[in-house]
């Protein structure tokens, strides 16, 4: 029975043609060949697993061979080909960098450079790891890697291109390894398993190539890994239930319950996702990447950015066409909230499922704005914007004072309204034309009132709706609020914002709010601000009748005390005084 070799041994491309997914270092090195313009170093640098140590394993094979073709690729049959493939080449030397990164065994390195090779023309080093060197191993190593003998060609490995001293850069040539294409990784699996007498499934490769995340060695390990449990058939169910990947089937599913609005069926659906063991912080990044591949399927232009099988894009593009692009955008947006808090949540399962809940009620407002009018208010959803809402226009009545209250300054052409305590009723908002009945103006000396007239004058002049008789949740109140002020901050409106964080906003009564200033400032920002925000606290609260009262508070003018006032105050407590001021024939005037 022959000894297994792993897959990313087995399959190590001996040529640059059949290195995968690096065409551009590989054609760039062909050129310098073929033009002999090598340079004395080169730095690979890239991720792990794309090809940076067996590149520069075939660039030293390759230019130590003496009967290298047009094609340039090594014969096999000449003294240099055939150590270094039995493993003691005289010509190229591997140095792990890890473990040798001390000053002495750059020094070592140092002497073996200085010896000329015995067979060939060129001696080729090798360093891999090489940012594991120390700081003096790269200094001692500075002067050789600058000027080498003309026969040593040193090629440098590395993960963490930061980490090389730029002295180091500067004498090299850099090359940059990129990612592995989904793609790419998909098709090399498949010529691997055809010759391996494997049949393996076009999708289940798929997931393989996403699994690596662009490292062609990380997927041939996961190919070996699965072939060992399924045997020659690997199948998308045995890659999705060994790899721990979410099936594609459940984000379907999701996706057409939020676009209907079935908040019930998406969480029956991620609590059956939990029930298999699945972690959520992998459902949520796996739905957002659902979301971003609906999102590039709707668009010809970028459906190339489409990182699925081939299988799948056809139901990428079914479900694309079907669900609004609103949706796609918010929901990535609560997707990547969710995705950063996760981590910090004491309740992470509550903060998916609020996340899910949140995205069907976007689908559930964006269906409802379209309908305009059509529903009634008792079903409207809080987040529709008030001019969709009909407002009934009822006359408004005129209030006739009683006989001990004080007569008011009627406005021209409304009834006069009698006000019997130290509050009035002053209208912030001012239409540009006035209505029938429209409430008159009283001021006070103590208390005034600002911006509210009646529920019927609210609805008569603004449009808003009839007057709520709905309880008001005291504590979301004060959380909307405080997000609304919040807001104005970010908007640059730090007035505004000290405006309505000076106080806290108070539950009257049914559907009502009070809110109380204390000077002339603030009341002209509450003029301005309050059909907005009296907007956004319906929305936010979902009460369309809700009623803001903002109340002013005149300053208490104290009275200004003499000396004498002073003076008789103190003499009061201590009647001792009024003697020594005789005795002294002091003047308080």
């Amino acid at each position: 029975m022959e000894p297994f070799v792993v897959s990313a041994r087995k399959y190590r491309p001996a040529t640059f043609d059949t290195v995968v997914g690096q065409e551009a270092v590989t054609e760039t090195l062909k050129n310098a060949i073929r033009s002999k313009h090598l340079a004395s170093a080169f730095l690979f640098t890239g991720p792990r697993g794309v090809g940076k140590t067996t590149c520069a394993r075939i660039l030293a094979r390759t230019i130590n061979c003496e009967n290298l073709g047009d094609d340039l690729v090594a014969c096999g049959q000449c003294a240099p080909c055939k150590t270094f493939e039995e493993g003691h080449s005289l010509n190229i030397f591997e140095l792990d960098a890890a473990s040798n990164n001390s000053v002495e065994d750059i020094r070592n390195l140092i002497l073996q450079v200085t010896i000329a090779p015995q067979v060939g023309t060129k001696k080729v080093y090798i360093i891999d790891e090489v940012h594991m060197l120390s700081s003096a191993a790269f200094n001692a190593f500075l002067k050789t890697l600058e000027e080498p003998p003309s026969y040593a060609i040193f090629i440098l490995a590395t993960t963490e291109k930061h980490k090389i001293l730029p002295t180091i850069l500067s004498r090299c040539q850099v090359f940059d390894f990129r990612r592995i294409m989904i793609s790419d990784i998909s098709r090399h699996l498949a010529s691997i398993a055809e010759k391996e007498g494997i049949e393996a499934e076009p999708q289940a490769l798929h997931v393989i190539a996403q699994k690596a995340d662009g490292g062609l060695r990380d997927a041939l390990s996961i190919f070996d890994q699965l072939v060992s449990f399924s045997g020659n058939k690997l199948t998308y169910a045995d890659v999705v239930k060994n790899l721990n990947v979410l099936d594609h089937e459940h984000y379907f599913s999701l996706t057409d319950s939020i676009m209907r609005g079935d908040i019930p069926a998406v969480l029956v659906e991620y609590n059956a996702i939990l029930q298999q063991g699945f972690d959520g912080h992998l459902f949520v990044s796996g739905l957002g990447r659902h979301f971003r591949d609906l999102l590039v399927s709707q668009d010809p232009s970028t459906l190339p950015l489409l990182e699925v099988g081939e299988d799948l894009t056809a139901r990428y593009g079914e479900q694309a066409q079907k669900v609004d692009r609103e949706l796609l955008v918010k929901g990535l947006e609560r997707l990547a909230q969710c995705d950063s808090q996760y981590k910090a949540s004491k309740e992470p399962r509550l903060l998916v499922e609020l996340m899910l809940i949140q995205l069907c009620r976007i689908n559930q407002v964006g269906q409802q704005a379209v309908g305009g009018g059509a529903t009634s208010p008792e079903k409207k959803s809080p987040d529709v914007t008030l001019a969709q809402q009909p407002a009934p226009r009822e006359p408004i009545q005129p209030v006739h004072a009683p006989a001990a209250s004080t007569p008011n300054r009627p406005v021209s052409g409304t009834a006069p309204l009698a006000t019997t305590g130290p509050v009035s009723t002053v209208n912030d908002y001012v239409p540009k034309r006035r209505f029938a009945g429209q409430v008159s103006i009283k001021e006070t000396a103590s208390v005034s009132t600002v911006g509210e007239a009646t529920p019927a004058a609210l609805s008569d002049e603004e449009g808003h709706g009839p007057a709520s008789s709905k309880d008001v949740n005291a504590a979301l109140l004060l959380k909307v609020w405080r997000d609304y002020a919040l807001l104005q901050k970010k908007n640059g409106r730090d007035s505004l914002h000290a405006t309505l964080m000076a106080k806290e906003p108070t539950v009257s009564g049914p559907g009502q709010i009070s809110f109380t200033i204390v000077n002339t400032v603030q009341e002209n920002y509450l003029r301005e601000e309050k059909p907005e925000l009296l907007g956004h606290l319906r929305r936010q609260l979902g009460d369309p009748g809700l009623d803001l009262v903002v109340t002013k508070l005149e300053a208490v003018v104290k009275p200004r005390y003499t000396a004498l006032d002073k003076f008789k105050l103190m003499a009061e407590k201590n009647p001792a005084l009024l003697q020594l001021r005789g005795e002294l024939d002091l003047d308080l005037g």
